[in-house]
């Protein structure tokens, strides 16, 4: 026969719940939300039942109260309560309360019963009136405080008035003039000062809800800033992952074209089309590798990146353009002049202008098309372009390729650093032009070019690079040299170039 398993004591014992812990503090949040959003319960509990209270106390008990008046005692306890009670609404509607007051501390008077422990109500409902109402409210309390000073002394001038009369009587003298001065002068200074530490308070609560509106608008803004960074640098990301994994397919997809076609009769072709395919893609997975390594640094460890290509670089992709078989001359890079006059970022952007314009070239020039890159310095800018003589056949706007996102991206890029760019088919000749204008930091030094000998001047006027008859592959033909004063083009915004 099995026995069950025993359990012991301890072993059913669970441990307090959080939920119980947290039950008494649930319960004060809840009450304090509830008196927060009813604040009458919380003035009628702590403020106008305890002075009704011990008014009505001291007018049934005769305590601190005029004994000489006729009144019964059950109408000044109505009074009474009349005078304390609105303290309940002595934040939601404070104007009014103050009224109320004022209505039964005038019926006081008349029926000759007087101040009592319920006059304590009148600063009160001054204080809180220049708290928690407007200015206006506020001052007209203060009004009605000072006249209600004043007729305290009228009722206790009339008092004495009443005790000289009849037989027995003796005249007020100056000792009781002088009360009567100090009784109103006293009755004003604590109403005026009622008044007046309400303003403080009115003034430091407006002050603290200043603050705070102003910290949750600078948030507010904050959380734009933050928002509108994070889309500026998913733009620039995206720019770049488009720029490097375009360039590189298309580079990888011309030489793997080439080699298939190579590869029967000439093997040396074809593994040096193997051997470009292969170093486009470690660079382009490098390059990848790096922009996603600054993304995931978390600011508090050095990230090693590697330099950001620039005008400098130019002649580098021109190169590797070149052995895609792509026919590309290039001019003007080689003073270096022109990358000191602008910015490292406007460097990068004519970087990747020029390699999104050759890509262009290599998939929609056709075959046979060849390419000009040239650089051009001017007093106040620098201007880059790049000119082909191909063919693009029409295509389908509608296709993937044909959306037009990297004349999109080569806009962005330029208009990031005040420059521009345009873009159109050649009208007088087959081709395409892409012009990009960066303004120049510094202006133009003319004292190398005044310098310079009569030989590079001579070259320079005749329109020749000195390197490019080395740079220039023997298997290409030599591009068309653009001349100083390019064709017009048709621009073409929304082209899929």
């Amino acid at each position: 026969m099995s026995r069950p398993p025993l359990t012991t004591s301890v072993g059913r014992m669970t441990p307090p719940s959080s939920t119980t812990a947290s039950t008494p503090r649930s319960a004060w949040s809840r009450l304090r939300g509830v008196l927060r959003a009813h604040p009458w319960i919380s003035d009628g509990l702590l403020w106008a039942l305890p002075v009704a209270v011990v008014s009505v106390n001291s007018i049934m008990a005769r305590v601190l109260v005029n004994t000489t008046g006729i009144a019964p005692r059950w109408l000044d306890a109505t009074i009474a309560l009349l005078i304390t009670l609105p303290l309940a609404l002595r934040r939601i509607t404070p104007l009014t309360s103050s009224v109320l007051i004022a209505v039964g501390c005038t019926m006081a008077v008349l029926v000759g019963t007087g101040p009592s422990m319920a006059v304590l109500a009148v600063p009160l409902t001054v204080f809180s009136t220049a708290v928690w109402g407007s200015r206006r409210d506020s001052r007209i309390v203060l009004g009605l405080g000072l006249v209600g000073s004043l007729a305290i002394g009228v009722w206790a001038y009339m008092l004495a008035l009443q005790s000289a009369m009849g037989p027995g009587g003796r005249p007020v003298d100056r000792s009781e003039h002088i009360a009567l001065v100090v009784l109103i002068a006293l009755s004003a200074a604590i109403v005026l000062s009622a008044w007046l530490w309400g303003i403080l308070l009115h003034r430091r609560r407006a002050a603290v809800d200043d603050i705070r509106e102003r910290n949750r608008l600078l948030e507010k803004e904050r959380e734009s800033e933050s928002r509108l960074a994070a889309d500026a640098e998913r733009m620039r990301i995206a720019r770049e992952m488009h720029d490097i994994i375009a360039h590189s397919l298309s580079v990888v997809i011309a030489q793997a074209d080439g080699g298939r076609y190579a590869a029967a009769s000439n093997p040396d072709a074809a593994e040096a089309a193997l051997t470009t395919i292969a170093t486009t893609g470690r660079d382009a997975l490098a390059q990848t590798r790096s922009l996603l390594g600054v993304l995931r640094a978390d600011g508090l460890t050095e990230q090693p990146t590697a330099p950001l290509p620039g005008i400098d670089s130019v002649p580098s992709l021109v190169s590797d353009v070149r052995a895609t078989g792509l026919a590309v001359s290039i001019d003007g890079f080689d003073s270096g002049r022109s990358a000191e006059r602008l910015s490292e970022g406007a460097g990068l952007a004519v970087y990747r202008i020029v390699q999104e314009a050759l890509t262009n070239v290599l998939k929609h020039a056709g075959s046979g098309a060849r390419a000009q890159v040239d650089l051009r310095d001017t007093d106040r800018e620098v201007i880059v372009r790049i000119t082909d003589d191909g063919v693009s056949a029409p295509r389908d706007p509608d296709s993937a390729e044909g959306t037009g996102n990297g004349l999109t991206g080569m806009r962005e890029r330029a208009a990031l650093y005040g420059g521009s760019v345009t873009a159109g088919r050649n009208r007088r000749e087959p081709g395409f032009t892409v012009t990009a204008r960066f303004p120049a930091t510094t202006p133009k030094d003319h004292s190398e070019s005044d310098s310079a000998s009569p030989d590079d001047q001579t070259h320079a006027s005749s329109g020749g690079s000195p390197d490019e008859s080395t740079t220039t592959p023997p298997s290409a033909p030599a591009a068309p040299r653009a001349d100083p004063s390019p064709a017009p083009v048709e621009s073409i915004e929304d082209s899929a170039r």
